[in-house]
């Protein structure tokens, strides 16, 4: 009785697990289905023209910047490859031949690491201060949609000057979040041998995380939830909003796609909210608040 009752939990654990990596996978396919969503609701366009114009001229400043960079990266690192050849093969001639492909390997792989460190570095700012720029026509194209998925539009009212403290607040917040990860990630980039693929992996996630926040943020806002609420209701709806975060850091880090993809991740942001994040932690007592106020009226 108790191998059968075993069995059925490892069967039942099973299931969940395959679920949970469909959450995943169901996560990461919000940004594709925004463009149903825009296509079915061509009145929204307009909130992203502008956008548009404001990403294409940034990302073009923003990539000659980066490319010069990762040009003078990629000189230095292979003068240090160049030393590090002259060293041994003064030291032990004997085995430089066979040791010299795996240090052309390493040498290869960590020139891409870094070009791959940098797109999405460029992904990630030209998310942030083009998102940043973009926000008044973001936040009303948001709204459109919360509106046509919800039936209805919730909206914390405040005053103009704790609107903006809370917008910089919120900032302030992400840079202090962005340096403890990079704090981390350079401390793991000391290790020997695994430290870059492993800084790599740090650097991926936490811009995951911030470009997920960000993308999240309008519905969010408009409820004037506190910055930890909002880094709670992400971590609450894994492993749906990691697939969601990938995707999206993806997309904003494909050179010159991702001059028009910032609009659709916001689009994506508000649909994931309107499906996934509302129905599970807002749509009862928003209800209710709305039962209560009919009632008083």
């Amino acid at each position: 009785m108790v191998r059968i009752i075993t069995k059925s939990q490892s069967f039942i654990g099973g299931i969940g697990g395959t679920i949970k990596n469909m959450g995943f996978f169901k996560g990461f396919t919000y940004p594709l289905r925004t463009f149903k969503i825009l296509r079915e609701t061509p009145g929204l366009l307009v909130y992203i023209i502008i956008p548009l114009i404001i990403n294409i001229s940034l990302g073009i400043l923003l990539y000659w910047q980066l490319l010069n960079l990762g040009n003078d990266s990629v000189d230095i690192l292979r003068e240090y490859a160049q030393d590090w050849v002259e060293i041994l093969s003064q030291r032990i001639p004997q085995i430089l031949p066979y040791i010299l492909p795996v240090l052309k390997f390493i040498f290869f792989l960590y020139i891409w690491l870094i070009r791959l460190l940098l797109l999405v570095i460029a992904g990630f700012l030209l998310s942030q201060v083009g998102g940043l720029l973009g926000s008044p026509w973001y936040s009303v194209l948001s709204e459109k949609l919360e509106k046509k998925l919800l039936g209805k539009l919730t909206i914390q009212e405040v005053g103009l000057l704790q609107d903006i403290k809370r917008a910089l607040a919120f900032e302030l917040k992400k840079i202090v979040l962005l340096i403890a990860f990079t704090v981390i990630g350079f401390a793991t980039n000391l290790l020997p041998a695994f430290g870059t693929p492993l800084a790599t992996v740090v650097g991926i996630s936490s811009t995951s995380l911030l470009t997920c926040l960000d993308f999240f943020d309008p519905p969010l806002e408009r409820r004037r939830l506190k910055f930890r609420r909002k880094l709670l209701l992400i971590f609450q709806s894994l492993p749906l909003s990691a697939g969601f975060a990938l995707a999206s850091l993806v997309w904003v880090s494909i050179p010159l796609v991702n001059l028009v993809t910032i609009p659709f991740c916001v689009t994506a942001g508000t649909l994931f909210f309107c499906e996934e994040i509302y129905p599970r932690f807002f749509q009862v007592q928003e209800e209710m608040n709305a039962e209560v106020n009919k009632e008083a009226n």
